[in-house]
């Protein structure tokens, strides 16, 4: 769900895909998956960019800096995020019966300025993407500042600078519970899964939202030619954030994927989000916009261990492809999986 926020960027539909379980799969069964994320984000409005971008010289942008820059257009405030987020997942389920599966999740997060940024500076480079002020910031910097003035009705007045790095911290904690829906069918697999997020981040270093929220979400997947195709759309209610002035909210997230066989152990995945930001309420020029997200993915089967617990390994990439100042730019996962149980 939406983790943090600003947090991994990949949200409760990140990949490797949330599907319904096989109608084969027996009672008992463990799945656990240890999981490493790397974030990238360079968020920034209209004015702040401007500014940037006019610099002749490549260092940090200061908060005097920012204190100086008016927003435009209107009265909406401005903000800039420049961080990395580091996040490494242990996430359990257990199969109870044929239908039902309890999940919990938690995770340790760090909050810095990154080492990656040298990477996507080349990146750009090489192909001839815009590099939107990059070189004129200091590499791999840290800074998150969220502004708001007033007047005019855009919400009472904002003010959340952090410049120091939030290092290392416990993350949110996740419980979910998954129960297939429908007649069991080799074509068509139908699931509802609810979750809940408590609140064992600390929100003021942004290594979680620190409220209760809750998330459903229907999935959906079958066969088709050379492709498995899955579908989910989810519905998130999201607690109050005082720092932010954000009120209580409802997101909604859908997305598509296929999956395709390469080879007798690989396959590949492609995924395509689209998501409303937790920030709209706060009137802070595009950050506040629908984001759509693409993941791509690969996954290999591994031999399996003396015990006959099954394996399999991925790896994905997500990136922002419209409306770059309002999500994660980039965003890198890799991770192993172990099954156990009858099947």
């Amino acid at each position: 769900m939406a983790e943090a926020w600003l947090g991994s960027g990949s949200g409760f539909l990140s990949l490797p895909i949330e599907a319904p379980a096989a109608p084969e799969v027996g009672d008992g069964r463990w799945q656990v998956t240890a999981s490493l994320s790397l974030s990238s984000f360079w968020l920034r409005s209209p004015s702040v960019s401007e500014v940037i971008e006019a610099r002749r010289y490549r260092g940090p942008v200061t908060v005097e800096e920012l204190d100086g820059i008016s927003p435009w257009p209107g009265f909406e405030g401005i903000y800039f995020a420049d961080m990395e987020v580091h996040r490494l997942t242990l996430d359990a389920r257990r199969r109870v019966g044929r239908r039902l599966e309890l999940g919990l999740k938690a995770s340790l997060v760090n909050a810095d300025g990154g080492v990656i940024d040298p990477l996507i500076e080349g990146f750009h480079d090489f192909f001839g993407f815009r590099q939107s002020g990059r070189p004129q910031t200091l590499e791999n910097g840290y800074a998150l500042y969220f502004r708001r003035d007033g007047p005019g009705g855009y919400g009472e007045q904002l003010r959340f600078v952090r410049v120091e790095q939030a290092g290392l911290g416990v993350g949110e904690t996740i419980v979910s519970l998954k129960s297939g829906l429908g007649p069991e069918s080799g074509a068509w697999r139908q699931a509802v899964q609810v979750q809940l997020k408590l609140p064992t981040a600390d929100d003021d270093r942004f290594h979680g939202t620190g409220s209760v929220d809750a998330a459903i979400q229907y999935l959906v997947s079958r066969p088709w030619r050379r492709w498995t195709l899955h579908g989910n759309a989810g519905f998130t209610r999201l607690g109050s954030h005082d720092l932010l002035t954000l009120e209580p909210q409802n997101i909604i997230t859908v997305a598509i994927a296929g999956e395709r066989p390469v080879g007798p152990r690989s396959s590949i995945v492609l995924q395509l989000r689209h998501q409303q930001s937790p920030f709209r309420q706060l009137n802070l020029s595009i950050l506040g916009v629908t984001a759509t997200l693409i993941d791509v993915g690969w996954t290999r089967r591994l031999d399996p261990t003396p015990g006959q617990i099954k394996r399999s390994a991925y790896f994905s990439l997500t990136n922002n492809t419209f409306k770059y100042g309002s999500a994660v730019d980039v965003s890198l996962q890799a991770g192993i999986r172990f099954r156990t149980g009858s099947s």
